[in-house]
């Protein structure tokens, strides 16, 4: 919840009011520097601000939330004191016109409130649950040994293209006629399609299973088509330029595939404990509209057939997942 001094100088007037809103709410969960204690309060506070005390609990507490590393802590101590001098100043403000007497600002401090009690309440369940085992760790890694063991780097040359209304050239005709990039570069020029070429490195956590599969059958060379048939949509031609042997160790691996597990078992034991609560509480819907029971089905709709590579549309957009970002970390 820490802010510097110059993010609070730069938010716009609209902001102002969530801004006053979230500083009341840290102010009153957290207890901002109330004098109780007499002398211990005193001998842990760092500075006064109108008579309020700021202490040393409160810039550990938010050292610790920030992850802040050992040699970087005593610098980051003073920004993070200014920090909470500037957000004093704004929640005393705040109190002198009176905003946490305001239905708005208390309905949103209640909410914060109950969220935050929730969240604690997971957290408390989640505690215990176990780290997993080497056995777990070593079977994860063998079951995943295209983005471990086997990992590869996909370098690839990427022409993303729209085929204009009244083209009467479907993606599957281009597809068959074109073989490779510097073909299909002299055919989008000879019907002067807009078209830009970049180069691309995949890692193999990076691309969706099917597309995986689909580079991993693809030499050095090869083109594939994505995208949808038809006028007034954007396709792309991905060409394989380079394929790399990147491997990661078991050693590297070990602590990623630990978290990503220990990330699931949390996950699992979370979806439990409130399935739990669900089954004992009693709950009913005093507006029978919102009532799940009473919902109304909805028909899925219809899908068109799609060509075998469209099947991978979903490859133009990277997937943010535990996997990738742990291996971008390592």
């Amino acid at each position: 919840m820490h802010s510097n001094s110059h993010d609070l100088l730069k938010t716009s007037k609209p902001n102002l009011a969530k801004l006053v809103l979230m500083i009341a709410l840290v102010g009153l969960v957290a207890g901002c520097g109330k004098k109780q204690g007499g002398d211990e309060k005193s001998s842990q506070s760092l500075v006064s601000v109108d008579g309020e005390e700021i202490t040393v609990y409160q810039v550990n507490n938010e050292l610790q939330r920030a992850n802040i590393q050992p040699a970087q802590q005593e610098a980051a101590s003073r920004q993070i004191l200014q920090g909470l001098v500037d957000r004093q100043i704004l929640l005393q403000a705040a109190h002198k016109e009176k905003l946490d007497r305001k239905p708005q600002v208390m309905q949103a401090i209640e909410n914060s409130k109950m969220q935050i009690l929730a969240q604690a309440y997971l957290q408390e369940r989640l505690a215990s649950v176990a780290k997993p085992t080497s056995a777990e760790i070593e079977e994860y890694r063998a079951q995943h040994q295209d983005i471990f063991a086997n990992r590869k780097v996909y370098v690839t040359d990427e022409a993303v293209f729209a085929l204009e209304a009244g083209s009467t050239e479907s993606l599957q005709e281009i597809a068959k006629s074109e073989k490779t990039l510097k073909d299909l570069e002299g055919w989008l020029k000879s019907h002067q399609v807009k078209y830009a070429v970049k180069r691309v490195a995949h890692a193999a956590e990076t691309l969706p299973p099917q597309l995986l599969a689909q580079f991993g059958k693809m030499a050095v060379g090869q083109m594939v088509f994505i995208g949808a048939n038809g006028p007034n949509t954007q396709a792309m031609a991905v060409s394989m330029a380079e394929i790399k042997e990147m491997p990661i160790s078991e050693k590297d691996s070990k602590p990623l595939i630990e978290r990503i597990l220990t990330e699931e078992k949390r996950k699992q034991t979370a979806e439990a404990e409130l399935k739990r609560l669900r089954e004992t509480a009693k709950i009913r819907y005093i507006d029978k509209k919102f009532d799940p029971a009473n919902a109304p089905k909805v028909e899925k709709p219809v899908e068109a057939a799609k060509p075998a590579d469209n099947a991978q549309e979903e490859a133009k957009k990277k997937m943010e997942s535990s996997v990738s970002k742990g291996l971008n970390g390592l």
